[in-house]
């Protein structure tokens, strides 16, 4: 079978293809039929002079079971997230307790998305619990992480103001989030729309935990999910993915997203053959949405 590779120490340009064997079952282990498998930003400095397949999101089909894993049987549609970092690949062996049930509606795409990123926002709202009533400001609003916590803010019965280019106001605004543009003036541009912000989440770092601090909200409601060395140095909180809930809280993100109440846009889509595009696209940063490679195709 083939699988994405990085064992070398030059960038995008050291992932390769690499035939390996196809993987066994151990177990409490299922083996996958992996049909997407989205890219997260994380990545890029991750890559190291390890051999690995640079990817944890994942969305398949069960192929085999290895013993002990109740509830999972052949042809099952699942969605999860693999801790050794081996997604990109057309079959993978992942313990079942890495796995939920992926819904019938959900697109591959979208499920092999949910994991990294849209945790991430489920994440930080939980840190931050807007309530109904309250103004929550989020900067990057139109990025993967931040455009997740807003529309769970939304849900949540907040107000919603998204720190944005003027490129993706549009877009904010048709989900009920206030755009604000970013970048020099954006303290008078909030406080233009509101006279209070109750809670902020920063997915983008670069001072924002001090635009928090100065619009006067309390530490414990500041998350960031990328700033974490002055998060402590402020003592604001720095929880994300692995703060979310784990499986429990993947299955109810994919509920949302399988019932349209949560939108997880899919910019473009890869075969393997071309996982070196799909990460020059990643770190051109020129998309809204996720880019999402597909394992099964070759061409």
């Amino acid at each position: 079978m083939k699988a994405v590779r990085y064992d070398r120490f030059s960038g995008i340009d050291g992932i390769y293809l690499a035939d390996i064997p196809e993987p066994v079952a151990g177990p409490g282990e299922v083996v996958v039929r992996v049909e997407a498998a989205a890219l997260n930003p994380g990545a890029l400095p991750a890559l190291h002079g390890s051999s690995y397949t640079p990817g944890r999101d994942l969305a398949g089909e069960v192929v085999t079971v290895g013993a002990d894993v109740p509830g999972f049987t052949a042809g099952d549609a699942v969605l999860g997230r693999l801790q050794s970092w081996d997604a990109h690949a057309q079959f993978v062996a992942i313990p079942a307790d890495q796995l939920v049930r992926k819904p019938q509606p959900l697109s591959w795409d979208v499920a092999g998305s949910l994991y990294t990123t849209p945790m991430a926002g489920l994440g930080a709202i939980r840190a931050v619990a807007p309530r109904p009533g309250e103004t929550i400001v989020i900067s990057g609003a139109s990025g993967g992480v931040g455009f997740t916590a807003a529309q769970l803010a939304r849900r949540a019965g907040a107000t919603v103001i998204g720190l944005t280019s003027d490129a993706h106001s549009d877009l904010l605004r048709h989900h009920g989030i206030e755009p604000v543009r970013y970048g020099d003036g954006e303290q008078e541009r909030i406080l233009a729309t509101t006279d209070r912000v109750d809670a902020f989440i920063d997915t983008a770092g670069g001072g924002y935990l001090d635009l928090a601090l100065t619009l006067g909200v309390p530490a414990d409601r500041i998350d960031t999910v990328v700033d974490y060395r002055a998060a402590k140095e402020k003592g604001v909180k720095s929880l994300g993915t692995n703060d979310a809930g784990g499986l429990p809280a993947l299955a109810e993100l994919a509920t949302l997203a399988a019932s349209g109440d949560l939108h997880i846009p899919i910019a473009a889509t890869y075969p393997l053959t071309a996982v070196r595009d799909a990460y020059q696209a990643l770190a051109d940063r020129k998309t809204h949405g996720r880019i999402v490679l597909h394992p099964q195709d070759l061409a």
